[in-house]
């Protein structure tokens, strides 16, 4: 199942562009990784930052192990690059360390996760908690000294870049946007079509009407054709009663 998984998360993050990835002799536990930093508000703008990641066998049920393979002044990494990072830890909550079980690994985290969240602590350090102390203290006490050192290991970080490698922009890793809908266009459609009912109401009660005469018309000629009924037989009768006093006469 591990080897399943990992197949289709290094498939999917391939696509990335952010990302550089390799299995390492064509071993889904073990990928070389490269993290391109693309927003410009970060100090880390620019680096091209290599890093291994080791799968156990038994991975989601586990974390993997991330080790930048150049090691960056940072107050969360170790000095053989090794990271000190909540989402890295086993599952379960650490009354000791005080990390509750949500902020930990569980089997729900993806490889994508890990390197977002490793993104985003270059930025934002946990000083309260370091693995470099001496970056800690620099970071919270000497700001201007930090900002100098990252950015000479950004520059070191560019020596890894392939040849020919085209590093990408902060625009073309951006998430595509979702097409606006205008909801004028539909409130439009609603008075139309609000509109369109209102003419077959009116039609609606034209052809009442117009049923109304025509009933009314009927009932007329149904009345009309009983009077004539009425006095045809009133006719024939008076006919029958000249004929007999016709007779009589004679007689």
């Amino acid at each position: 199942m591990a080897q399943a998984i990992l197949m289709k998360e290094y498939k999917d993050l391939s696509k990335q562009k952010w990302l550089s990835i390799e299995l390492v002799e064509e071993n889904v536990f073990l990928w070389d990784v490269a993290i391109l930093v693309t927003n410009p508000d970060s100090l880390y703008y620019g680096g091209y930052f290599k890093a291994q990641m080791k799968f156990p066998s038994d991975y989601p049920y586990k974390p993997p192990n991330f080790r930048f393979t150049r090691p960056l002044w940072h107050p969360n990494i170790y000095p053989d690059g090794r990271l000190c990072i909540s989402i890295l830890h086993a599952p379960g909550e650490d009354v000791m360390s005080g990390e509750s079980a949500g902020e930990r690994w569980s089997p729900v985290q993806r490889v994508e996760t890990v390197l977002i969240s490793i993104i985003s602590l270059l930025d934002s350090p946990e000083i309260s908690s370091p693995a470099n102390v001496d970056a800690s203290v620099q970071c919270r006490d000497h700001q201007d000294q930090y900002k100098e050192r990252v950015k000479q290991d950004v520059i070191t970080s560019k020596k890894d870049i392939p040849e020919g490698f085209v590093m990408p922009t902060h625009e073309s890793t951006k998430p595509p946007m979702e097409e606006k809908v205008d909801e004028d266009f539909w409130q439009d459609s609603d008075a139309e079509e609000l509109d369109f009912d209102d003419d077959d109401d009116f039609d609606f009660d034209d052809d009442a009407a117009n049923g109304s005469e025509s009933d009314a018309a009927l009932n007329n000629d149904s009345e009309d054709e009983d009077d004539f009924d009425e006095d045809a037989q009133n006719t024939g009768k008076g006919k029958s009663k000249a004929k007999e006093d016709a007779e009589m006469t004679d007689a």
